[in-house]
This record gives structure tokens, sequence and C-alpha cells, in this order.
């Protein structure tokens, strides 16, 4: 269920869901009312999207050399804790938000397992 919130532009009470327009000034709840709400989400789909690129770059590159392949799967171990979904539960609306960032987070990061296993396993 929605709550009932007092809209910020008038004080008129209406819902808290999003598409709903007050009736005295027109005002929309939208996606992103908040800054907070904004700034998660920008930094979440920032981790979400780039980090395990940058990781799998990483590793591909880094397997030159054992200790830096070492330090490129720690790095990489790190982003995806860091970029996890369950860090950000604060920021899906839907959810088709939270099965779409959690199906892309364990797709990358199983193929980044995958990476690093068969580096490892050619290397033995």
């Amino acid at each position: 269920m929605s709550e009932i919130i007092n809209c910020p532009d008038c004080g008129n009470e209406i819902l808290s869901q999003m598409g709903t327009i007050c009736p005295n000034c027109k005002y929309t709840v939208g996606y992103f009312n908040g800054e907070k709400r904004r700034k998660n989400y920008g930094r979440f789909f920032a981790l979400t999207i780039f980090a395990p690129f940058f990781s799998i770059f990483t590793v591909i590159f880094a397997q030159i050399n054992i200790y830096s392949f070492i330090v490129a799967t720690i790095l990489a171990i790190y982003l995806a804790f860091k970029s996890c979904p369950i860090n950000f539960k604060d920021v899906f609306a839907t959810l088709f938000e939270k099965f779409f960032f959690w199906s892309v987070w364990i797709f990358m990061n199983s193929f980044l397992l995958i990476l690093i296993l068969n580096i490892i396993s050619k290397r033995l």
C-alpha cells in the first residue's frame, strides 16, 4: 500500500505512489524525488555497469605476472562486493528493477569467476 504524504509544493495530502498528481498544484510524485535517492541510484548504476568491465579488463591484462594477477583478483572481489545489489536495497522501486540488477550482477560476476578459474587452470 502507498502511504499518504504531504505535497512539497502546497501541503495537500497525496499518495506517495509514483505518478500521483496533486489536485491543487499539479505536482507529480516522480521516481527521483529527493537528492539522496538520486545519488544512491547513480552510484549503484555506475558500480553495476562499470565495475565488472573494469574488473574483467584488469584480470585479463594482469595475468602477465602472478603478483599482479593476485592483486587484480582481490580488486575484482572487492568491486563485486561493493557493487552487490544487497547494499542498495532502498534504490529499487519495482520488482523488475530488482530482478534486472540482480541478474546483471550475477551474470557479470559469474563470467568473471569463470575467467579467473580458467586463467588459474592454464597456469597450473
